[in-house]
């Protein structure tokens, strides 16, 4: 099979237990998102594969040691804004690839919202973004309803879109949320059908999942399976992956025009 994968993560604070009440200092969040980061890195070592961190600036600037040696792996370091409680000011874009460039003295092409928020496309671009993964094309309840999205990779306002992948029909995304909680065969067969009509996947996770969580109140869907367990099943679905004879690629990969994209 030709095709492409796409696989990243969002590197950020692990902040999700605030949103239920659970205050957690800066400190403990950074290292529960770095433990995860280390192992997974590891992992794609062993596979063998590069992949796109969409990162905080506050996550990178407390651990600038571990964005290097991402980057020395070869993998691709994008924007995820300045925190992951962004104040939504524009100067943020701005200010996020300025500091992530700063330590990784490489340009910054790529930008994710956290939490998958509305980003005004002319304020990416006067920053200097190339390309936005901010689209999830679904709907998550209490989250984002974006269902009148396109699916698949296209252009607006001559900034490239590169949507999270979800399945044709239904649009059940292809991420974190569903590769726990539902059988891995039937994720296996989702991906394989939208592989199939689209030719590649845009996956995503985030580094603290594969750190132990559970400890933490945080809805028992986030947290169905965590660290070693979901590791495994990461490694499992990779190998999988590559034994389709797929490419795995970082997402500036979408930049070298090899797929033509939609003009809207």
């Amino acid at each position: 099979m030709i095709g492409k994968i796409y696989l990243n993560f969002d590197l950020e604070e692990f902040d999700i237990p605030c949103e239920y009440g659970h205050y957690l200092k800066e400190k403990e969040q950074i290292q529960v998102s770095n433990e995860g980061a280390e192992t997974l890195l590891e992992l794609l070592q062993k596979k063998g594969i590069k992949v796109t961190f969409f990162t905080t600036a506050s996550f990178a600037l407390k651990k600038t040691e571990l964005i290097k040696t991402i980057l020395a792996f070869g993998h691709e370091i994008a924007s995820h804004g300045l925190s992951h409680n962004p104040i939504g000011k524009d100067e943020e874009l701005h200010l996020s690839k300025k500091i992530l460039e700063d330590i990784c003295s490489v340009q910054i092409l790529g930008y994710r919202s956290p939490r998958f928020r509305a980003v005004n496309y002319q304020s990416l671009i006067c920053s200097g973004y190339k390309y936005n993964s901010s689209i999830n094309p679904t709907w998550l309840p209490g989250r984002y309803n974006y269902l009148s999205f396109p699916r698949k990779i296209f252009c607006e306002q001559g900034l490239v879109q590169i949507p999270i992948s979800t399945t044709p029909l239904f649009r059940i995304p292809l991420c974190w949320l569903s590769f726990k909680n539902i059988p891995l065969s039937l994720f296996k067969t989702f991906s394989l059908w939208t592989l199939q009509e689209k030719g590649y996947l845009n996956i995503f996770f985030h580094p603290w999942e594969f750190a132990n969580i559970q400890q933490y109140p945080i809805p028992r869907i986030a947290k169905a399976i965590d660290g070693l367990v979901l590791l495994q099943r990461l490694e499992a679905y990779i190998s999988w992956l590559q034994s389709l004879e797929v490419k795995f690629c970082t997402l500036n990969d979408v930049l070298q025009k090899e797929r033509p994209v939609e003009q809207l």
